[in-house]
This record gives structure tokens, sequence and C-alpha cells, in this order.
């Protein structure tokens, strides 16, 4: 089942940051058909509409070259992705 999206414009920007830097953190590098398929379905999971598929393709595109997307700027990225990284290492060892 879906997440409720944020109704806030910046709640929102910072919920796909998330979900960009969670995807990146699982798939960066990887081909880029399996990259686009996560983050379509990522963002379907936490309940944002259907994304423009340029915008889609392109982000899928760059996370398949290795690249981190940033969405917006004001979002403090530098953190966010070092928690996401953080937090994905630890669901790796935890796994494990």
């Amino acid at each position: 089942m879906p997440e409720d999206a944020p109704q806030d414009q910046h709640e929102r920007q910072q919920l796909l940051q998330r979900i960009t830097a969670q995807v990146i953190a699982d798939h960066s590098g990887g081909d880029v058909d399996v990259v686009r398929d996560a983050l379509s379905g990522a963002i379907a999971e936490h309940g944002f509409p259907e994304q423009p598929q340029k915008w889609v393709d392109d982000t899928a595109a760059e996370i398949s070259q290795g690249r981190h997307v940033v969405v917006d700027r004001e979002l403090g990225i530098d953190n966010e992705l070092e928690e996401t990284r953080q937090e994905s290492e630890q669901q790796t060892e935890e796994s494990r």
C-alpha cells in the first residue's frame, strides 16, 4: 500500500530527494532499465503521482552512470546522501 505523499512542496521535494538517494545507494552504476524500474517503483510506493517520463529516464541514466542526482539544492543533499548510504550499509549488514 502506498504511503501518503506529503502535501507541502518542500516536503515533497525532500521525500523525492530521499527516494532518489536511496535508489542511488542501491543501484548506482547498475543497468539503466533496472534503475528506471527501481526509481519508478520507489516513487509509486511513496504515493507520488507518476513523474514525467523524461525526468525518470534522465535520472535513471545519471544513476546508472554512477552520478548523484540533486532534486533541489536547498535540501542539503550531502547530509541526506550520507544518511541514506549509512542506512543502506546498515541494512546490508543486518541481512547478512
